[in-house]
């Protein structure tokens, strides 16, 4: 009995005894990142590289230090990514990386060049010689109209990709009807077309009457404008900006919500913001 009552003495004044939690300065929860003034001029560097093709000038610099505050948040990393998208080389450049990615970085000036010989032809065609140049003349008007088409708001992305499509040089490079439906897939797709989609789309593409993505057509033309507006083409813009910004492929979440933003809004200035204001961007 005694034993007992010394051992739930013992047990009661242990309990009662105060132990003293220390306190480390600056000690930081796993969850919180801290970020720099370092880490911020790195992420508004990496953006102006990305989007311009350049580095910031001082006086760019200072203002996006001034837009992304104190905080760096979401909020605050769209300011900085709206600045450089009222920037003239920001839209510039989307048309020099169409040109290098689709058309082996073919220089304006040779499509000016040409567009000027075609209207001189035209002088003096006729016949099925004055219809080819009239084709001609269009398509490489087309061309020459992107880059104040994009600055003046007048056209959207998808539309300079329909152009960069439609054209002698296009098909030159991806020569063919059956090169010319494999290329378009490839290059905004990043995919293959299935057999069921090589055999329509090469039909269409030369005329006859078929079947694309459920949307029948009998016209390049109408491939192109079908292609360019199916959701496989919105998924395939979705693909390309992870793979850019992010260096990997989008979830299966991430394909579903960002290919419906897209889709919903063809806002592809939103899309591009939505992966560069992310957190996976700023802190890699």
């Amino acid at each position: 009995m005694k034993n007992t009552l010394y051992i739930l003495l013992t047990f009661i004044l242990f309990a009662c005894q105060k132990h003293e939690i220390e306190e480390v300065q600056g000690n930081v929860a796993p969850d919180e990142r801290l970020v720099t003034q370092a880490m911020k001029d790195t992420y508004i560097n990496r953006l102006y590289i990305s989007l311009t093709g350049r580095k910031p000038d001082q006086a760019e610099l200072n203002l996006a230090r001034k837009g992304i505050g104190k905080l760096a948040g979401i909020p605050a990393r769209g300011v900085v990514i709206d600045q450089i998208f009222s920037d003239e080389d920001y839209t510039i450049r989307l048309y020099d990386i169409a040109r290098g990615d689709y058309l082996e970085s073919l220089d304006t000036a040779v499509i000016r060049t040409d567009y000027d010989q075609v209207v001189n032809a035209l002088q003096t065609a006729t016949g099925a010689s004055r219809e080819y140049y009239l084709e001609m003349e269009r398509e490489l008007k087309a061309l020459l109209e992107i880059p104040n088409g994009l600055l003046g708001n007048k056209m959207d992305v998808t539309e300079m990709y329909r152009r960069i499509v439609n054209n002698a040089y296009y098909d030159d490079i991806n020569m063919g009807s059956e090169n010319f439906v494999v290329a378009t897939f490839q290059n905004f797709l990043f995919r293959y077309p299935t057999n069921v989609e090589l055999e329509n789309g090469t039909k269409m593409v030369d005329g006859k009457p078929a079947s694309v993505f459920l949307t029948a057509g009998n016209s390049k033309e109408d491939f192109i404008s079908i292609f360019f507006d199916s959701d496989d083409y919105a998924e395939g813009v979705v693909i390309n900006l992870y793979r850019k910004y992010l260096f990997r492929e989008p979830t299966t979440v991430e394909m579903f919500t960002k290919t419906d933003l897209f889709i919903s809004s063809g806002d592809y200035r939103e899309l591009q913001k939505t992966i560069l204001t992310s957190d996976e961007y700023f802190f890699n």
